[in-house]
């Protein structure tokens, strides 16, 4: 059996050796410190890729952050939403409480210890409050939502239950500096009111740790700027800007949406970063190649870094709840064929072997590189733009790296961000 082919099995139990103990909260936080970065960041200067043989080398470790997602129903209907088409028609998938509580529990045996609740909108469910004390009860450390915040900046007393519960993590979705901007994207009067609300009376609550979402497209780009100065306001862990990328029935979204040219969208993004990353602990750039924000690769977080972000989630469990083995089988399998050209991929175990697949198989699927990329040091850990932006306005805009293969993805990330 070749190396490639060892990947395949053991898929469904999850790593070997975790029904041991857990490390400690104390115990696993001060790991995680003395692993903070004092290292200055390694910028490219004029495109010249700095080369760090101990970051190239270093061993990565899988996040042990979970998602799950409870079902897409949602009091919104985003212009951008990936699954705008299935809320219109109510054919939404939501789980009931039990297997909600079964997935939990297949991710404590997996060894997660965080977990972010999501959907669709989930504190429309009347049951919120039972999952975030059930998944405290079974021994999640971190228990997160990622909302619109319309319940939370309307309901009073909603977000104070949800923390008694065990709730101390909010993503709060954010999309435009202005009501006129946010609210014409949620086609909700008053959200954009609603979310400054949720973030006000967060400071209520030292525990509850603060961060934002901002999904950035043609038609709230150029707020970008003022968005990151009434994010910031607010002291966030975290600001993520996610560029808009047309997947799944996001496909049929509107034209207006759509960027025409990422060069442009991205300036404000750009400004927001310098503006701000001294006094925000992390600013994130996602779904953007590493080139078009060059001297900010820090920032830059591509697919394939996903898995070793303490922020983000397992996505072989994901896929594993949202398509099943067959489908997970599968994209195993082509992942790990397109990465065999990958040095890192020969040198990482098992386990890091089956999560660099399964995001080289969805890279395949919805990103696309230009010709130009092949001689780029960057090749191996960019995923490229978005396919349909590609099929229509074409990749001039990526300008190669120069210098040393870089095959590891997490080379850019601070420490203090890898599990």
């Amino acid at each position: 059996m070749t190396e490639a082919q060892s990947v395949l099995p053991e898929i469904l139990h999850g790593p070997k050796g975790l029904e041991g103990a857990v490390l400690s909260s104390a115990l696993e936080d001060a790991a995680r410190e003395s692993k903070l970065s004092r290292e200055p960041d390694l910028i490219p200067a004029d495109g010249l890729v700095i080369f760090d043989p101990e970051r190239e080398r270093r061993r990565n470790t899988i996040t042990r952050r979970l998602d799950v997602n409870m079902g897409f129903a949602c009091n919104e209907r985003c212009s951008f939403c990936y699954y705008l088409e299935d809320i219109v028609r109510g054919t939404t998938g939501d789980a009931d409480t039990e297997e909600v509580k079964r997935r939990l529990r297949v991710g404590r045996k997996w060894g997660k210890v965080r977990v972010d609740l999501t959907g669709g909108e989930p504190t429309i469910r009347k049951d919120l409050e039972e999952i975030v004390a059930y998944a405290r009860e079974i021994g999640y450390r971190e228990i997160c939502i990622i909302t619109n915040c319309v319940r939370i900046g309307r309901q009073k007393g909603y977000l104070a239950r949800l923390v008694e519960a065990g709730l101390n993590d909010i993503l709060m979705s954010l999309h435009g500096a202005t009501a006129e901007t946010h609210d014409g994207l949620t086609k909700l009067k008053g959200s954009f009111e609603a979310v400054l609300k949720a973030a006000e009376l967060a400071w209520e609550f030292p525990p509850l740790r603060r961060r934002f979402n901002f999904v950035v497209c043609q038609e709230n780009y150029d707020e970008c700027e003022a968005a990151a100065d009434l994010m910031a306001s607010h002291a966030p862990f975290a600001i993520n800007f996610i560029l808009f990328h047309p997947t799944r029935d996001a496909k049929r979204a509107d034209e207006k949406i759509k960027f025409r040219n990422y060069e442009e969208a991205v300036a404000p993004v750009r400004r927001a970063i310098e503006k701000h990353r001294h006094a925000v602990p992390h600013l994130n750039v996602r779904d953007l190649p590493y080139c078009l924000l060059k001297g900010l690769e820090r920032h830059v977080k591509p697919l394939y870094q996903l898995q070793y972000e303490t922020a983000e989630w397992d996505y072989c469990l994901d896929v594993l709840f949202k398509r099943k083995r067959g489908f997970y089988l599968a994209g195993l399998a082509l992942g790990a064929i397109l990465s065999l050209g990958n040095p890192h991929f020969w040198r990482a175990g098992l386990e890091e072997k089956k999560h660099i697949a399964i995001q080289r198989a969805r890279i395949r699927q919805m990103r696309q590189k230009g010709p130009q990329c092949r001689a780029c040091a960057l090749n191996h850990i960019c995923d490229g733009l978005d396919r349909e932006y590609v099929e229509r306005y074409g990749t001039a805009e990526l300008v190669p790296y120069r210098g040393p293969r870089i095959t590891n993805p997490t080379y850019f990330m601070p420490r203090d961000e890898i599990e």
